[in-house]
């Protein structure tokens, strides 16, 4: 028979099953260095650090730009141990270093820096720039390793976070659930395979351990963070609220209808602190998602709902739909037809008439905001199609950290609602009507 193993889990608001920690000393006095710190995973990484002082007693933040005013204000007591670093990933490695010689010693890594090239803009045409994201994300991470060891700095383990695009989802079917294991998919290049070499080789040539963790859309609210799909999705509930429109739905009954995981900011940092600090953990890749099923179907109402507007399923008649197909004849699970979408307007096209820029801009004045996705239409309404607009499955498999004993989960919905919530309250979108989460 196997053998019976007891866990003792906690639950801190809206997130349950998280993991506890032994009282001892290893666990204790640890400092941990946080790359892109004013982005989404970022900002969730330190606020899960901050708030466990048992455990870690400095956060150093690194980017290129200083943290927003709200950055340290919302971590409590818990900004006492955290200290921002400005530094460019992108400058040379020895410059880097000398930067990096402020910390006096160093723990853990944990890297979420990213570089978005300008997009396309089209509902297929996400990350369609691979040869460039490839060049500049890789050097972003190889000179920081660089710079580590130019400074003298010893982590134990360094931990990267890249994505669901590692199965080649952002440009075709691929095979669905998705594990670890998955080959790499070659259509294309993708700066995650890059990534992970660099660290791979580091690791080698160090001693350090590493982890990659794999996330799907992740939810989660900052300021200045073009590439989050909730951004584009509450200006679109806004404005057709203001205008006494319905919340259509822009793709069809496939979109509509599958299941596609999200990934909650906050709980894939909980699932990174797990990592590192698990010795079984040490040199394995993990998926992130919330655990709980998730449709756009399920969502829809509920925009309603908080919105206080009329909401339209997908279209029935199919005259009425675009159709685009994936850009490579060969799919990433290597079978297959190709992806098809389908889509009656996409959120993009929707944020080019003219009715909806003035709203968006009298929704602005009234509620002072301080963020204008209308400037930067192709990233924050394009990561929004795609996101919403597709023909094909998303499912990370859970097996692999489950069975090292990972038990965290959030309800997408309820984590969506916070964080829409919040995007209003950092004064990026306009608020709901609703003030508490209701289904």
């Amino acid at each position: 028979m196997p053998s019976v193993q007891t866990q003792l889990v906690r639950s801190d608001g809206i997130y349950h099953g998280l993991p506890t920690f032994p009282d001892s000393a290893e666990y204790r006095g640890l400092t941990a260095l946080v790359t892109g710190a004013n982005g989404i995973s970022g900002y969730s990484m330190v606020k899960v650090l901050a708030a466990a002082p048992e455990r870690w007693s400095k956060i150093y933040c690194a980017s290129r730009r200083p943290p927003p005013d709200y950055f340290f204000t919302e971590l409590g007591d818990g900004a006492e141990r955290v200290e921002h670093i400005e530094a460019d990933f992108l400058s040379e490695p020895a410059k880097l270093a000398e930067t990096l010689k402020r910390i006096p010693s160093l723990d853990y890594v944990f890297f979420f820096s990213y570089m978005q090239p300008k997009q396309k803009g089209d509902v297929l045409g996400m990350w369609s720039n691979a040869d460039e994201l490839a060049k500049v994300n890789t050097a972003l991470l190889s000179n920081l390793l660089d710079a580590l060891k130019l400074a003298n700095l010893r982590p134990k383990r360094v931990l990267l976070q890249t994505g669901a695009k590692h199965y080649g989802f952002h440009i075709g079917p691929a095979t669905s659930p998705s594990f670890e294991d998955d080959p790499r998919v070659r259509l294309e290049s993708n700066f995650y395979y890059g990534q992970e070499d660099c660290i791979l080789k580091y690791c080698n040539d160090t001693g350090a351990q590493w982890n990659v963790v794999r996330p799907s859309y992740i939810i989660g609210a900052v300021r200045d963070n073009l590439l989050n799909h909730l951004v584009g999705l509450s200006a679109y509930c806004a404005v057709q609220s203001y205008l006494g429109e319905p919340i259509a739905f822009p793709g069809d009954y496939i979109a509509w209808d599958r299941e596609y995981c999200q990934s909650t900011g906050v709980l894939n940092a909980y699932l990174e602190e797990w990592a590192v600090l698990n010795p079984e953990a040490s040199n394995e890749a993990f998926n992130a998602q919330d655990g709980l099923p998730f449709t756009w179907g399920r969502l829809w109402p509920l925009l309603g709902t908080w919105y206080g507007a009329r909401w339209t399923p997908p279209e029935i008649d199919a005259s009425k739909y675009n159709t685009f197909t994936s850009r490579w004849e060969e799919t990433p699970r290597g079978y297959g037809p190709r992806g098809v979408t389908r889509s009656t307007f996409s959120l993009l096209e929707w944020s080019q008439s003219a009715k909806v820029e003035k709203a968006w801009k009298e929704l602005s004045s009234k509620h002072e905001l301080l963020f204008d996705p209308f400037k930067d239409k192709a990233e924050v309404f394009g990561m929004t199609d795609s996101a919403i607009i597709g023909g094909w499955a998303l499912s990370l498999s859970m097996r692999k950290a489950r069975k090292m004993g990972w038990h965290g989960c959030v309800d997408s919905y309820e984590s969506m609602f916070q964080t829409i919530r919040d995007l209003a309250r950092l004064r990026v979108t306009p608020p709901m009507q609703a003030t508490d989460f209701e289904e």
